[in-house]
């Protein structure tokens, strides 16, 4: 896969980009939002710390082409073999969850660096693994086997986790009620 660590920018200046060639090409229109908040200075060493004021959607959102589904993101990086629910902040979640309810797209681009690869983690899958599994985690091994990797794109396209969301979706529903964890 082209990009973080291979093209020497990070994972959220990888999806930027993929998401302004999405719209390039006439794809999508997915921007990501800007944080309201505060730069501190710190006087005695003149450091500026930046202070959210509140934060309840995720980072990105949108719409996508040609239906005008709408969609929602938030996008997270592990170096570890899991992606940890401490790193998924409950407010996105509930904001997330909201939107699939109305039939957004909605959930958490993740990339799984030690391995190289990406995923979107759809909210419904991350619900149910939630209310049902007792980790407070979900593996590596369970985006391997039950979601699609977003394989690198074509041109300006890093990789191209729309077509993985359109491959989930017609494997297990929009809704993914016919994902079955075992």
């Amino acid at each position: 896969m082209r990009r973080g660590a291979d093209s020497g920018i990070g994972f959220q200046e990888a999806v930027n980009h993929t998401n302004s060639a999405y719209e390039r090409l006439g794809r999508a229109c997915i921007t990501r939002k800007a944080i309201p908040g505060k730069y501190l200075v710190q006087h005695s060493d003149l450091e500026r710390k930046f202070i959210p004021e509140s934060k309840a959607e995720p980072d990105y959102g949108g719409t996508i082409a040609p239906g005008g589904r709408a969609i929602f993101y938030d996008a997270k990086t592990t170096r570890r073999e899991s992606l940890d629910f401490d790193n998924l902040h409950a407010h996105q979640i509930g904001f997330l969850e909201r939107m699939a309810l109305l039939g957004a797209i909605a959930g958490f681009l993740v990339e799984f660096r030690l391995h190289g690869e990406v995923y979107f983690l759809p909210i419904q899958v991350l619900a149910y693994w939630r209310d049902n599994v007792a980790r407070k985690s979900l593996p590596y091994t369970f985006f391997a086997q039950h979601l699609t990797a977003a394989r690198s794109g074509r041109g300006l396209i890093l990789f191209d986790y729309l077509a993985s969301i359109e491959l989930q979706e017609q494997r297990y529903g929009a809704d993914y009620s016919m994902l079955v964890v075992t």
